[in-house]
């Protein structure tokens, strides 16, 4: 197994004011890395074949913090097999999912901490947050500091992820949300 680690997706555990500040700093890396290595809006092609796995996942999740449908239109396969949180789903509402939580938080931010390649297969830990401001999944905006975080797989083939795994505390992601045990 290897570990692949640029200084432009992963961020190290450190004191929570200097991870913001690099977290900050290395997503602006990996976006700018992005804009010059691919255009987000244009479809897998030669260039993404001689990308690695870990390029590839690195490049979507950094995503999260631009333009995250094009992302989706990018590196994530029309024909994906999802195992979500609460078990196999559609990529359509993955994505719509993920489009309601990112404008719901205001300071919405999602950082990678790890990422660990194998073959095709790409294991990323990760955690987004953000301030509670608009509607999630019917849960009235509450002004709460919010975190969701969680490990997920992505097998990747032709330069996009074919299959998805992920693991996290959702649960306790909708306690903060509705305000319970917080």
């Amino acid at each position: 197994m290897t570990s692949d680690k640029p200084s432009e997706t992963v961020f190290t555990a450190t004191a929570p004011g200097r991870r913001a500040m690099i977290g900050t700093l290395a997503g602006l890396g990996a976006v700018a890395t992005l804009a010059t290595a691919a255009p987000a809006h244009s479809a897998p092609g030669p260039l993404d074949s001689r990308r690695s796995p870990r390029q590839i996942a690195a490049a979507f999740y950094a995503s999260y913090n631009a333009d995250l449908a094009a992302g989706f239109e990018r590196y994530i396969s029309k024909d994906l097999v999802l195992h979500g949180f609460d078990g196999p789903n559609t990529r359509s509402a993955w994505m719509a999912g993920d489009l309601e939580l990112k404008a719901s938080l205001t300071g919405y931010r999602l950082d990678v901490f790890d990422q660990i390649a194998e073959g095709p297969k790409v294991v990323t830990r990760w955690s987004l947050g953000g301030t509670h401001t608009g509607t999630i999944l019917g849960i009235p905006p509450s002004g709460r500091e919010v975190h969701l975080s969680g490990i997920s797989i992505d097998r990747i083939a032709g330069g996009q992820s074919v299959e998805h795994w992920s693991e996290g505390n959702f649960g306790r992601f909708l306690q903060l949300l509705r305000g319970e045990d917080a």
